[in-house]
């Protein structure tokens, strides 16, 4: 019975982009065994136009459908990021020029997005764990995929097992689910029929269910305590996969707690909130106190995700459903722009100066005066400065959480909340702002030259850096803020 309502729920017109995604993929494997003369940078352009254009298929106006033009963009952006990577992606597979290998980083990133994709459109726990562990599973691959590299490698093995023990809180959280509530879909009468039925013991094992579920969500959006993996990967991992994991894998992550929160949003069940409250805080420290002391750029950027999530988190507090998810897509917005800008400039800086530390950014406003306000204005949008949309969405953030004071009995728990988000955000602007020193106040070094700025990392950081500069001025400009 349960199984035709779930198969009732669904239509296979509606997974034609997820469809086009993984044909798209699977027809570049194949051409590339088949056609071994072709340049495998080809793929890579190829990947990109069919990524975007399976975004003029998809419907943007039903629940969740930023969160899957956010996952599109996201993907093609990676893979043009991997396009002007590719000759650190051939010396790191094949050992020399040769970039025989390399075609399954093109595909991969397609079949990740067709797996977030059909997640946005889950309506039940059945879906919503094959469609994660699509995303799950080809993250693996992706993150260990340079075999002569040991920190790719490390990267690798280090979200194997970690993301294998989110896996298990998923499946044990399920299996919890449909033995408290009789069912796999996921909506507001069934949280209402256990919190309002006749057993009280069944509201108990539900919250059990739904403390697993949220846990392994929190690995993928990078929310204490599941965030340990992040440092670690996205720095070893290649740098169009650490752009993957901050943007794509962060909406995939992102989409399923306001699924799971969105029963709740009405309910105001009062122990979920204050666990929600108590994490984020935990997640704001932990994100921007250890930002502060990184000197890869990579590095830092993970420990800026940690800290991105934990503002994000505070829209899912005593929040609507439909107005949380507008703000939550709205800031993830906001990040994609600053933060493929800054994969970018990281890439760009470690092809031709062979390292990601931030001392590599050193004298770039006197060299590449253009790229260093193009980098300046990505990471200013990270830390919040005005006149950018980071500080739009940020500001949102802070305005949420003023707002929750209205429903909450006790605002103490709000306060505390409020007053580590002031820490954060005042922290962001040190250490976000150690690029930008790096790039204008430290004094060049004889050796150093003007970097090659390739046209495709050209086109992407001025693009991110012409929407971040658009969006953050009109609603002032309007009065909408």
């Amino acid at each position: 019975m349960e199984t035709s309502i779930i198969s009732a729920t669904y239509t296979w017109a509606q997974f034609i982009p997820e469809f086009t995604l993984v044909g798209l993929a699977s027809l570049i494997l194949l051409a590339d065994c088949f056609l071994p003369k072709l340049p495998k940078s080809c793929y890579a352009l190829l990947a990109a136009v069919g990524a975007v254009a399976t975004a003029f298929f998809m419907d943007s106006e039903v629940s969740l459908g930023q969160f899957r033009m956010l996952a599109v963009i996201a993907t093609a952006l990676t893979v043009l990021l991997a396009y002007d990577y590719r000759q650190v992606i051939c010396a790191s597979i094949s050992g020399d020029d040769s970039e025989e290998g390399s075609t399954e980083l093109y595909a991969l990133p397609l079949i990740a997005c067709a797996g977030i994709c059909a997640l946005t459109q889950a309506k039940d726990i059945i879906m919503l764990f094959v469609s994660l562990e699509v995303v799950t599973l080809s993250s693996y691959v992706l993150a260990g995929y340079f075999r002569r590299n040991q920190g790719s490698i490390e990267a690798g093995v280090k979200y194997l097992i970690l993301g294998a023990m989110s896996t298990g809180l998923l499946v044990f959280g399920s299996a919890w689910y449909y033995g408290m509530t009789g069912s796999f879909m996921l909506n507001a009468d069934v949280v209402t029929n256990v919190f309002f039925g006749t057993e009280p013991a069944l509201s108990v094992g539900f919250m059990m269910a739904m403390a697993l579920l949220l846990a392994g969500a929190f690995f993928k959006t990078g929310t204490a305590p599941m965030h340990i993996w992040i440092p670690d990967v996205y720095q070893g991992a290649p740098t169009p996969v650490s752009a993957f994991l901050a943007v794509a894998s962060k909406t995939a992550g992102f989409a399923v707690l306001c699924m799971l929160l969105f029963p709740f949003a009405e309910l105001q069940v009062t122990p979920i909130m204050q666990c929600l409250v108590i994490l984020t805080a935990i997640t704001l420290l932990i994100g921007n106190l250890g930002a502060i002391g990184q000197t890869n750029a990579k590095r830092l950027l993970g420990y800026s995700s940690i800290a991105q999530a934990g503002f994000i988190m505070v829209f899912l507090i005593n929040s609507t459903g439909e107005v949380a998810q507008t703000q939550v897509a709205n800031y993830l917005t906001a990040y994609l722009l600053s933060t493929m800008a800054a994969f970018y400039a990281i890439a760009m800086v470690r092809t031709q100066r062979g390292s990601e530390e931030l001392s590599a950014f050193r004298a770039l406003g006197k060299t590449n005066p253009v790229i260093a306000f193009l980098i300046t204005v990505a990471f200013a949008s990270l830390a919040g400065v005005p006149l950018t949309y980071g500080f739009i969405v940020k500001f949102d953030s802070f305005c949420a959480l003023v707002n929750a004071y209205s429903v909450w009995s006790s605002s103490c728990w709000l306060t505390t909340l409020l007053v580590i988000m002031v820490i954060g955000a005042t922290a962001g602007f040190y250490y976000y702002f150690k690029v930008i020193r790096e790039m204008y106040w430290e004094k060049p070094q004889a050796e150093l030259k003007p970097l090659n700025v390739p046209m495709v990392t050209a086109g992407v950081m001025a693009g991110c850096v012409i929407l971040l500069i658009a969006l953050g001025t009109w609603p002032l400009l309007t009065g909408n803020m």
